[in-house]
């Protein structure tokens, strides 16, 4: 699959967020920032990098997402557990309990591993799209995303805040599908207007790019524009939706303009990884923290964003080649980067 520079330091942007936002509600005003946009920034993208897909049969595409996404689920979760296990000295009751959480595919805000729920969700989601585009029209496609996210916001008694009720996500799965859409049915436009060089697309970018910043700056501060046209239904209906693909197109413009770093963009390569080892890494982080008295739970954003680069820098260097050379035996790991 051909790589984009922007997607890749847009994955980065989403895992940074990730990592902050389990720091806890300690973060302040910036926890529930993050909230709005974080999840469905990654479906996004992942709905981006699908129309970079090669077509291929659905048992097929299915055993290929079986071996990058599911297989990874298990290994980090049962990697997970087992430091569980030394760290807590569980009993009998408590390793059960895990498993059963691993072998009902890490439902969210119930399995240990936090981070987790997402890979089972992806899993689903991404064999839910195979289905899904073979409408082929892209509207089609899309009308299905809005169609789904309705159905689970309005019908079923799933929202992102609740814990989830199905096994693998699923339901998870159906109200973020339309991100998912939204990614595939925009990047083939979206990446022929970033390609195009020159004044035109520069100040779109930052005139856009500005007004989505204010918007979020206001949001941040508790003062949701949106929320003026509340009494809309439809507005009301979407309003996650739009709210999230604003704060999703201000992390898209800081990705392209951070494109050429090669470091990021490699970080941004390995989120399977950075969002399987979350719960390891912050783990021993607060081990290793403890020893010399200082508490992992934090309540200055400045202190834990840097915690998070730390973290993050820590799993690239010293956890991710050990599990490449475990998840994709006979691949060589590259370490060059420019800056």
């Amino acid at each position: 699959m051909k790589r984009i520079a922007w997607v890749d330091v847009l994955k980065f942007l989403g895992i940074v967020a990730i990592y902050f936002w389990h720091l806890g509600e300690g973060m302040g005003k910036s926890y529930q920032f993050i909230l709005l946009y974080h999840v469905p920034l990654f479906f996004f993208v992942s709905g981006c990098t699908e129309s970079l897909q090669k077509p291929k049969e659905f048992v097929d595409y299915a055993k290929k997402k079986g071996k990058t996404i599911l297989l990874p689920f298990f290994f980090f979760a049962l990697i997970s557990m087992l430091l569980v296990v030394i760290y807590e000295r569980c009993d009998m009751t408590l390793i059960k309990l895990m498993l059963k959480q691993i072998a009902l595919g890490g439902i969210r805000n119930q399995i240990f591993a936090y981070s987790l729920w997402f890979l089972t969700c992806l899993f689903v989601m991404s064999l839910l799209f195979q289905l899904i585009k073979k409408l082929e029209k892209r509207s089609l496609i899309f009308g299905i995303g809005v169609l789904l996210y309705i159905f689970t916001s309005r019908i079923m008694p799933y929202k992102p805040n609740m814990v989830p009720l199905l096994p693998y996500n699923v339901d998870c799965a159906l109200y973020y599908t339309i991100y998912y859409c939204t990614g595939y049915c925009v990047f083939p436009k979206l990446q022929e207007f970033l390609e195009k060089e020159g004044k035109e697309r520069n100040i779109v970018l930052a005139v856009s790019g500005a007004v989505c910043a204010m918007y979020g700056v206001l949001l941040y501060f508790g003062f949701d524009l949106l929320g003026i046209l509340g009494k809309i239904p439809v507005v009301r209906i979407f309003q996650p939706y739009i709210t999230a693909l604003l704060l999703i197109w201000v992390n898209l413009v800081v990705a392209f303009l951070l494109q050429k770093c090669s470091f990021l963009q490699k970080l941004g390569t390995e989120t399977l990884y950075l969002c399987g080892s979350e719960f390891f890494v912050k783990t021993l982080g607060a081990a290793v923290l403890s020893f010399g008295g200082i508490s992992a739970v934090f309540t200055n954003p400045v202190v834990g964003f840097m915690y998070v680069l730390v973290l993050i820098l820590v799993v690239h260097f010293l956890f991710v080649p050990i599990e490449k050379k475990i998840l994709r035996p006979g691949k060589q790991v590259k370490r060059k980067f420019k800056f």
